[in-house]
């Protein structure tokens, strides 16, 4: 009994650290995408059994997606910060602004549900706009697409509530992202 709780210890570091290795990879902001991808690469190979060593892991799926993940990245930085800024400016009173927050507030969050759909289903041979068709694709799916949002809620909250969580809720949110791909 004493492994299980031991082995159920190493999974939660093992995924704390992954989310301090993202978010470490994430710095320079148009790095988010493949650190993201990385994180959901290496949380794939934890899926499917294999248990590799997790820097070197990391290291190699980071570099892997780096070429095309900075564009990607630069774009899904711009797109959402747009979203949020028009959201603000809806919210603070404009004619009309509530009942558009509301929209707003939807297409931001299938954008971000898109994006990391995104980093979870790329592969480093397919590229990032094939990527993207499938996470158009796979978002069509009501059930995963709503999980994901509300862990990206939950992971947003418990930030709001301790900012220093921030460091370390992108590996909950890579294996959210993992767990809900194909």
């Amino acid at each position: 009994m004493k492994a299980t709780r031991l082995d159920r210890l190493t999974e939660f570091s093992d995924c704390l650290l992954l989310g301090m290795l993202v978010c470490l990879g994430s710095v320079p902001v148009v790095t988010a995408g493949p650190a993201f991808a990385a994180g959901c690469a290496v949380a794939r190979r934890w899926r499917d059994g294999d248990s590799p060593p997790m820097f070197p892991a990391f290291r190699d799926a980071f570099v892997r997606h780096l070429p095309g993940g900075v564009p990607f990245s630069a774009a899904a930085v711009a797109v959402i910060t747009v979203l949020c800024a028009d959201l603000a400016l809806f919210g603070a009173g404009l004619p009309g602004g509530r009942s558009l927050a509301v929209v707003l507030a939807l297409l931001l969050a299938a954008s971000v549900v898109v994006v990391l759909r995104t980093c979870s289903v790329v592969a480093p041979g397919e590229g990032w706009r094939a990527a993207l068709r499938t996470a158009v694709y796979l978002s069509r799916d009501v059930r995963g697409s709503a999980l994901l949002a509300a862990a990206v809620g939950v992971a947003g909250f418990v930030v709001w509530m301790q900012p220093l969580m921030l460091l370390i809720v992108a590996g909950p949110l890579t294996l959210a992202a993992a767990g809900t791909a194909p």
